[in-house]
């Protein structure tokens, strides 16, 4: 399925996550993540947040510590602006570092996209290659 540009068409996340999980590479069909991704949004200390045409969903730990993935059926010049309106979002949720893992390595240029202009003072982020093949960031915050 094509991207939809939420500035024309907003998507309800029903419609955003089914769009993520078919342009994405999974190793899981849709059929079988889709339940799994609605059964994680209702987990305890969980927070969903849709910016657009995106789906952020943020397991809040400790001290300000999170794990986040983010459901994408957005175009990308959105996508950068969805992730760094999320990023203040998240911040005035009292989260000050959050983790996440992927696979598509286009993902971590909107980190390296983000962090040219961060919306946050001291905002950045460190970037690791895993074994898997897939890339883990560590997202400051900032002050």
């Amino acid at each position: 399925m094509a991207m939809v540009d939420s500035r024309e068409k907003k998507l309800n996340i029903a419609d955003i996550a089914n769009i993520a999980l078919e342009s994405t590479r999974s190793q899981h069909s849709p059929k079988i993540a889709f339940p799994a991704i609605l059964t994680e949004m209702s987990q305890p200390n969980t927070d969903v947040k849709q910016m657009g045409n995106t789906v952020f969903i943020l397991h809040k730990g400790d001290n300000g510590q999170g794990f986040f993935k983010a459901l994408n059926a957005d175009k990308a010049r959105n996508f950068v602006e969805n992730s760094r309106q999320y990023v203040v979002y998240a911040k005035k949720l009292g989260m000050n570092m959050l983790v996440t893992e992927f696979e598509d390595p286009a993902i971590s240029t909107l980190f390296h996209a983000i962090s040219k202009n961060p919306p946050m003072p001291g905002m950045g982020f460190k970037e690791y290659k895993l074994k898997s093949g897939g890339r883990r960031i560590v997202l400051n915050l900032g002050q």
